[in-house]
């Protein structure tokens, strides 16, 4: 996946804002936490490049499912003993969530260990081979629905002013 791991994290931070309203969190705030969650795990560029290539970046620590698994967990644990629902634990809860999503889209168009560190597995695990199209539809589809919810108000508005939607296909 290319494109689509910043657009996957909007969509995902649109969909779950409406469940922190009541805390103390801004919108603002919370998208961008969920937006960076979802590219963190491609952070282990930098060790990429350090090492000069020597190994796929899918096999840095940062694209162990487990890593995200764990961090979720911590952040659900600390959203159900925060009684002050400030938004440290929200932002933590969306960063871990979409970073969990970067992993799993990285299934579907890649390899990806898995089990890491817990089992060494000698051909990494992928959905790729069980998908019968091609990977750039589904970030095409993340793509065009992360605009949609970007421009939703703008979209209804401008049907609104059109007239209804059914007299536009009678």
């Amino acid at each position: 996946m290319h494109f689509a791991h910043l657009p996957a994290g909007y969509v995902t931070s649109k969909l779950f804002l409406k469940k922190f309203e009541k805390r103390k969190v801004t919108a603002k705030a919370f998208i961008r936490w969920g937006m960076f969650g979802a590219i963190a795990p491609d952070l282990d560029f930098i060790y990429y490049l350090i090492d000069h290539g020597r190994q796929h970046h899918h096999q840095y620590y940062t694209h162990f499912p487990v890593v995200w698994v764990v961090l979720l967990l911590l952040s659900l644990l600390a959203l159900l003993f925060d009684f002050n629902r400030g938004q440290a634990t929200a932002l933590a809860f969306i960063f871990a969530f979409n970073g969990l999503i970067h992993t799993l889209l990285d299934t579907i168009v890649g390899y990806v260990l898995i089990f890491a560190p817990f089992a060494d597995m000698d051909e990494p695990f992928t959905l790729a081979h069980y998908f019968p199209w091609d990977a750039g539809f589904l970030e095409l589809f993340l793509i065009l629905w992360a605009m949609y919810l970007w421009k939703k108000d703008q979209i209804l508005g401008m049907f609104s002013k059109m007239g209804s939607s059914l007299d536009m296909i009678e």
